[in-house]
């Protein structure tokens, strides 16, 4: 089937992707948190709803739908829907930092990639319409780049 993949958030977002993909699974998407301590334990409990999931396949990409915005934050996310996050080569989170908890444990490697939407982490890239200028790190004030 084909289908429009994301790019709901924000206008800021480069869209949704229109992507082919394989059906493998689906879910009401509830979880139990593993990790007490984490961030997303300290905004709702030890359960989790991220609403009707679907877990779709391009190439060789497994990727997890979720109908609710879900924080990236607990391996349960993943076991939930029968995957062991483990096994995988190649995970990719989008989360600015509070994501590291949970799956610094179990990276080899941890790469940033810089997105379009409106968590960048260059704020060159927002559309500042209200903000006296110059103002760091929008500009050059007092000789700093």
């Amino acid at each position: 089937m084909t289908l429009d993949i994301g790019g709901r958030g924000s206008l800021l977002g480069g869209g949704h992707l229109k992507l082919e993909v394989e059906f493998i699974s689906r879910s009401d998407g509830r979880f139990n948190l593993e990790d007490p301590h984490s961030h997303l334990a300290s905004m709702c409990g030890s359960q989790f709803d991220m609403g009707p999931c679907a877990v779709v396949r391009h190439g060789g990409v497994q990727i997890l739908l979720t109908s609710w915005k879900t924080p990236p934050f607990d391996l349960g996310q993943w076991r939930s829907q029968g995957i062991e996050p483990e096994r995988l080569a190649v995970i990719g989170v989008k989360a600015a930092v509070a994501h590291r908890r949970v799956y610094d444990p179990i990276a080899g490697a941890h790469f940033s990639v810089e997105t379009h939407g409106p968590c960048s982490s260059n704020l060159k890239r927002l559309p500042f319409q209200h903000v006296h200028r110059p103002v760091y790190p929008l500009d050059e004030v007092g000789g700093t780049p």
